[in-house]
C-alpha cells in the first residue's frame, strides 16, 4: 500500500489534522518527501482543511457543553499548531448552558458556578448561567 493510498484508507475513517496526518503516515514508514507530496495532494484536492475541521471541532464543543479552553486542549493533543479559535461570548454562553444542563446536584449559587469555572468557563458566563439555572429559566 502507498501513501497515498494508506491516506485515503485513514480519511475514510474520519477527519485528520495535517499535522496528524502526516505522524501516521511517518509512524506507518512512509518517508518525508513523499509524505509532504501527498499531503500537498490531499490539501489542494479539498480532502484535508485544517481551518473548517477547527470549525467542525468548535460546533462540537459548543453542542457537547465543553469550554474553549476543553477545545484547546484537545486541538494541541492532536498536533494543531494554530490554537486560535474563537468564541464569541453568545457561542460561550451557549455551551454552559448545555454543560449546566447535565448539572444534577443541589441548586446552589456557589456551587453551580464552581462546577462551570472548574470546566474552563469564565467567571461572567458561570454567574450568568447559573442565575438562570437556579431561577428555573434553563
Amino acid at each position: 500500500m502507498d501513501a497515498k493510498s494508506y491516506a485515503f484508507y485513514l480519511l475514510s475513517k474520519r477527519d485528520y489534522f495535517k499535522d496528524e496526518l502526516k505522524q501516521k503516515l511517518l509512524k506507518k514508514g512512509f518517508d518525508e518527501e513523499q509524505v509532504e507530496n501527498v499531503l500537498s495532494y490531499l490539501e489542494d484536492k479539498g480532502y484535508i482543511n485544517d481551518a473548517k475541521l477547527k470549525e467542525r471541532q468548535k460546533e462540537l464543543t459548543i453542542k457537547k457543553g465543553e469550554s474553549p479552553l476543553k477545545l484547546k486542549s484537545k486541538l494541541y493533543r492532536k498536533g494543531v499548531r494554530n490554537l486560535q479559535v474563537d468564541f464569541s461570548e453568545e457561542e460561550i454562553f451557549q455551551a454552559a448552558v448545555e454543560r449546566v444542563k447535565k448539572y444534577k446536584k443541589e441548586k446552589e449559587f456557589k456551587k453551580v458556578v464552581s462546577y462551570l469555572i472548574n470546566r474552563g468557563f469564565p467567571y461572567s458566563i458561570a454567574s450568568k448561567v447559573a442565575k438562570m439555572y437556579i431561577q428555573g429559566d434553563i
